[in-house]
């Protein structure tokens, strides 16, 4: 080993070069694997969560996944069930904490009193939740999630048994917990029970089977979810047939088992593992480079090789000497990609942590362990075959060879690994113009409104202060033209939700359509608004009109729907006076106005079916406000829009506070992190390539200076010169082109779920990741090509 450590001193060049190549392959797979531990990997804090399931609604024929179930079929499904130990169900709420000097809002979760029984999360401090918190009429009672037992109480021990003041009912604090959950429960601040009293919801929508809620349940040792299945189905089947006036008693229905992990980690599960293909590869190329420089190393010792076997050492010995060389490369490379991978960490933090349990990524010991076996594995595949390759020439043949021409072998495996190199660089630059191409499509898709100069913010009416619909019209009818009154306002309206995302969706049935019932009937998404909603927004009416002032609960019902649901309805005739039922409304309602649709189920989806119905006709409790700027930065209004707000109700706090541009772009945070990944890994991939190209055509063009000197003494001019050097070069990338667009056009299927609006055979990102990879690799050929024509015929025939 002392020998190994003098001779890579004596190199430095060649140390400092392989060195950072290990580096930056090992430190990218760290810093990848670093996040895919942290969100795919690491143990969720539940007793055994490999058998915790939740259970959601499926249809695809209604293009209905992973949908909400209603309190009935709950109340049905836990009746029934007899394969869950234990069964439970949750739905997120809003709390206004008041009492203080200025009102908060709390996001929070009702759940059913069993609920952290089923996880498994024991209370750091109370009882926690018992089977008579569940009763109807039975006392107000809140567990306290560790972030705001931390935030507000400081994580003193007697919060048990302390009052506070939640939508206007005292709650008794019964319970903390003493860890973070992770997604879906970590934006949460507090917990508490009666998952039947959703604030906004009246017990008549509840009862007629209005979706809300999630399932969870934990399966019994040795009991799988195949086996659960077909009991479930059963029980969402007879439901239905005992319930066909209910929204959800849908005989096509099915109640999908969920592991846990699945709803934990959401959509990041198919980035994460392509980019940790991706590093995989980075890595495969770094060691192929190395390789090469090793080959070189190997030959240029050949003499040294061949004296130790002459004088006895044996193979063995000999690849063990050879190796401990790439063994010193892979550990330096190895502990400088650790401090490599957790500078990057770091650098993308902002990014990362928009992840599911993102702000948990970290190099830990789990980390370190796999920088360690990545280094390992680097050292195996980057030095195995050069120290064979060496320990198995002859030593006669090596001791009569010259060193010039002792290179045939190294040369054809050198080849090889470029070629390889080429092929993996050119399908990831190929995957990374697809993403790249598809971002920019994202970035530049129409939202359907004018995005600049709008904010928004959320308001909770809690049900006890704001009863029935008249009390939460009178708060709308007077925050509204409060708000608009606010200097710098250019108008502001009110709406259920916002986009990029609107998730309540109604069954609806046309007038003049098949009659169906109303379990069976297509959905669209709805929300309620106040008259000025479109004009605030920038959203253009195609057709028709607007709701205006009259439009209220004692006007006839009316409703505006977005042109995909027109085209849907009524294909063939204009939606205007025609009449739409929208979920239970009380009657149906005519098509006053057509608008334009906008992007209501994320940036990267198609826009869905949309209904509007004025607010007054159908008030709901919890509301979106949004208000736009008339100059200037729009948040910069939000303390008087704040003002405002509670001139109205001193006790109303408004949260959620954003500009939509803000909103937009948190959406596309997932796509972003995989776009720029990947686009920095395949960069690093083509400067590799390009690196290990040049190496064996300057090693080819110094072993061939003889052959050169001697063309050029016989008359060779120096264009020969130069096209035998490049011709030599973009042979080699021409091989491994051919073999990475093969490469990419079998990888399409993986792209397909990744890139938005484009199709993974895009010939424009093809041709423009085979451009860009033969500029590069011109260049890379041009300049050992170009040191060829000053070799001077006299100097090249004297030497050995």
């Amino acid at each position: 080993m002392r020998h190994a450590i003098r001779s890579l001193w004596k190199t430095k060049g060649f140390t400092a070069i392989a060195v950072a190549t290990v580096a930056l392959g090992v430190g990218a797979n760290t810093a990848v694997f670093s996040v895919v531990e942290a969100v795919l990997l690491r143990p969720l804090p539940f007793k055994d969560a490999d058998r915790i399931f939740t259970l959601t609604g499926s249809n695809p024929k209604r293009d209905m996944l992973d949908a909400t179930i209603s309190y009935p079929q709950f109340v049905e499904l836990s009746t029934r069930d007899r394969m869950f130990a234990r069964l439970s169900a949750y739905t997120y709420d809003s709390f206004n904490l008041t009492g203080d000097e200025r009102p908060e809002q709390l996001p929070g979760v009702r759940v059913t009193a069993s609920f952290f029984d089923v996880l498994g999360v024991p209370m750091a401090v109370g009882p926690g939740f018992t089977a008579a918190d569940d009763v109807r009429g039975g006392p107000s009672v809140v567990v306290l999630a560790r972030r705001f037992w931390s935030r507000r109480f400081a994580m003193r021990r007697d919060v048990v048994g302390a009052h506070f003041t939640l939508n206007g009912v005292p709650h008794t604090v019964v319970g903390a917990l003493g860890i973070d959950l992770p997604p879906p429960f970590d934006d949460v601040d507090v917990w508490t029970t009666r998952v039947d009293a959703l604030n906004g919801f009246t017990p008549q929508q509840i009862a007629a089977g209005l979706g809300y809620l999630w399932a969870i349940g934990r399966l019994p040792p040795g009991v799988r979810a195949e086996q659960v299945q077909p009991e479930v189905d059963a029980i969402a089947h007879g439901y239905a047939r005992a319930h066909v006036g209910n929204t959800d008693a849908d005989p096509e229905e099915t109640l999908r088992l969920q592991p846990i992990r699945e709803r934990t980690v959401g959509n990041t599960r198919s980035p994460l593992l392509v980019l940790t293909a991706v590093v995989g590869f980075v890595l495969l190329i770094a060691c192929a480079n190395v390789a090469n420089l090793l080959l070189v190393r190997a030959t240029t010792r050949a003499h040294e090789t061949a004296i130790r076997a002459a004088l006895g050492a044996s193979r063995l010995q000999l690849v063990k000497w050879l190796g401990a060389e790439s063994a010193l490369l892979a550990l330096a490379g190895g502990a400088l990609g650790t401090v490599l991978a957790i500078w990057l960490v770091e650098l993308a933090s902002a990014v990362v942590h928009g992840l599911p349990r993102g702000a948990d990524v970290e190099i830990n010991a789990s980390v370190m362990a796999f920088s360690l076996a990545a280094s390992a594995a680097a050292g195996m595949l980057f030095g195995v075959a050069p120290a064979l390759r060496a320990a198995r020439q002859a030593p006669v043949e090596a001791l009569h060879a010259s060193s010039r021409t002792a290179t045939s072998h190294r040369s054809r495996l050198g080849a090889g690994l470029v070629v390889g190199e080429v092929a993996l660089s050119l399908m990831l630059l190929v995957g990374a113009g697809l993403l790249l191409r598809s971002f920019v499509k994202l970035l530049h898709a129409p939202a359907g409104f004018r995005v600049a100069g709008l904010v928004s913010m959320r308001i909770s009416l809690p049900t006890v202060k704001y009863a029935d619909q008249a009390a939460m019209r009178a708060f709308v009818d007077r925050v509204v033209p409060a708000i608009e009154a606010v200097p710098g306002v250019a108008s502001a309206s009110a709406s259920m939700l916002l986009p990029p995302f609107v998730s309540i969706v109604a069954p609806y049935q046309t007038a003049d359509g098949p009659q169906r019932p109303i379990a069976e009937r297509p959905f669209a998404a709805w929300t309620g608004i106040t008259p000025a909603y479109f004009a605030t927004m920038g959203m253009p009416i195609l057709a028709g009109r607007a709701f205006t002032a009259a439009d209220d609960e004692r006007a006839p019902l009316v409703t505006v729907i977005s042109e995909g649901l027109a085209r849907r309805a009524w294909p063939t005739a204009s939606a205007i006076g025609k009449r739409i039922l929208i979920g239970r409304f009380s009657g149906f309602a005519e098509v006053v106005g057509v608008v334009g649709d906008v992007k209501n189920a994320g940036l990267a989806q198609p826009p869905q079916p949309q209904a509007y119905t004025p607010y007054a006709q159908r008030p709901w409790s919890t509301m979106g406000l949004v208000v736009r700027a008339a100059a200037g930065d729009p948040l910069a209004l939000v303390p008087s829009i704040r003002a405002a707000v509670l001139s109205v109700d001193r006790d109303q706090p408004i949260t959620e506070v954003t500009t939509l541009e803000s909103s937009l772009s948190d959406s596309l945070a997932t796509a972003r992190f995989t776009t720029i990944l990947l686009l920095v890994f395949a960069t690093m991939a083509l400067v590799m390539a390009a690196a290990g190209l040049y190496g064996v055509i300057a090693y080819t063009v110094e072993r061939r200076t003889r052959e050169v000197g001697i063309r050029v003494a016989l008359g060779a001019d120096a264009r020969s010169v130069l096209t035998m050097v490049v011709a030599q070069g973009l042979r080699l990338v021409a091989a491994g082109m051919a073999i990475g667009l093969v490469l990419a056009m079998l990888c399409a299927g993986v792209m397909r779920s990744l890139a938005f609006d484009i199709a993974p055979a895009d010939p424009l990102s093809y041709a423009g990741a085979i451009v860009l990879f033969a500029v590069t690799a011109l260049a890379a050929t041009f300049v050992p090509a170009r040191r060829a024509l000053r070799v001077d015929p006299i100097v090249a025939l004297r030497a050995d």
